[in-house]
C-alpha cells in the first residue's frame, strides 16, 4: 500500500475542504491528515498557503488525534517507571519534548523543546558567569524572560515547554522545570522541591540555602515564610522539602497535573490519555 507523501500540495487539497462540515468530507480530510503525524507547521511556513484563522482553528483540531497517536507511539518508559529514571536528566528532557509536541497546536512553526533550551542557556550563560546561580535565576525569571501566568487555572499548555519559552506564561511547576533543564547545561547545582500544589527551587549560597518561588521573580523565600507555608502538610510531606526532586518525580508530577487539567476542561480523552502515562510510570507491584 502507497502512503502519500506529506507535501504542500496535498495539505492545499485538504485546506480547500476544510470548512466542510458534511461528515463524510470531515472525516475524509480528517484521515488524509494522518499523514502528516500531527503537525503541519513547517508546511504552512514554507509554501504559499494563505488559511485564514478560523481555518487554522479547524486544521489544528483535525491534527489532534494523529498528535495523541504520535505520543502513544513515542512514550516509551522502563518497567520500573519513575524509579529506573534515577538521576537521568536526558531521559526527563526527551520526555518532556515529547510532551510539548503533542500540546503543540501543529500548525504554529516553533522550536523543538531542545533547540530552545540550548538558545535559552546562551542567553543565561553569561549572568551564571559573573553571578552564579542568583544570576541564572534573576535572568530567567527576575527579568520576566519567562511570564508568570496570574490567572491561577488549571491550564495543560503551561506545560508546554517549548511555548513557555517562546513567550507563552506558565506556573512555578513549569517554569522551574525550565530553570532546571538550564541548569543542567550550565551544571549549576539548582534542585527542585516538589510539593502538593507548590514547587521550589533551591541552591546554595555563601549564606547557606537559598530557596526560590519560580513564579514571583526568583526573589529568595524566607526560611520563616517558608516554614509558614509548608505548616499545614503532614510530617511526611514536610520532609520532601530536605530532598532534591528525582528527574522521574518530575515528570510523574507532569502528567498528573496534565491530566487534572484536561479533566477540568472536560477534555476526557486527553485526560485518559495522560491517566495512561501516569499509570506507565507508576512501577507494577
Amino acid at each position: 500500500m502507497n502512503v502519500p507523501l506529506p507535501t504542500a500540495e496535498s495539505l492545499a487539497v485538504l485546506l480547500r475542504l476544510i470548512d466542510d462540515e458534511t461528515p463524510e468530507v470531515r472525516k475524509s480530510v480528517s484521515r488524509a491528515l494522518d499523514v502528516f503525524s500531527g503537525d503541519v507547521s513547517e508546511i504552512l511556513h514554507e509554501a504559499t498557503l494563505a488559511p485564514t484563522a478560523e481555518d487554522l482553528r479547524i486544521l489544528s483540531k483535525l491534527l489532534q488525534p494523529a498528535r495523541r497517536e504520535r505520543l502513544r507511539r513515542d512514550w516509551i518508559v522502563p518497567a520500573r517507571g519513575v524509579a529506573s529514571l534515577g538521576d537521568d536528566w536526558d531521559s526527563l528532557e526527551a520526555m518532556l519534548r515529547i510532551l510539548s509536541d503533542y500540546l503543540h497546536d501543529g500548525v504554529t512553526l516553533r522550536q523543538p523543546l531542545g533547540d530552545a533550551l540550548d538558545l535559552l542557556t546562551e542567553e543565561c550563560e553569561t549572568d551564571f558567569i559573573q553571578e552564579g546561580c542568583s544570576g541564572l535565576c534573576k535572568a530567567l525569571l527576575g527579568s520576566k524572560r519567562l511570564v508568570t501566568d496570574r490567572k491561577g487555572e488549571m491550564d495543560p499548555h503551561l506545560l508546554d515547554l517549548a511555548a513557555v519559552i517562546a513567550g507563552s506564561p506558565s506556573n512555578s511547576f513549569g517554569l522551574g522545570l525550565i530553570l532546571l533543564l538550564v541548569a543542567r547545561r550550565l551544571e549549576a547545582d539548582i534542585s527542585g522541591v516538589s510539593l502538593p500544589g507548590a514547587f521550589f527551587c533551591r541552591y546554595e549560597s555563601e549564606q547557606g540555602p537559598i530557596l526560590i518561588d519560580p513564579a514571583a521573580g526568583g526573589v529568595p523565600v524566607e526560611p520563616a515564610e517558608f516554614t509558614h507555608r509548608i505548616r499545614r502538610y503532614p510530617r511526611e510531606i514536610r520532609m520532601l522539602a530536605g530532598r532534591a526532586t528525582s528527574p522521574g518525580e518530575l515528570l510523574l508530577r507532569t502528567t498528573e497535573e496534565l491530566a487534572t487539567a484536561f479533566a477540568v476542561l472536560n477534555l476526557t480523552e486527553d485526560a485518559e490519555l495522560m491517566e495512561d502515562l501516569v499509570d506507565s510510570l507508576l512501577p507494577d507491584v
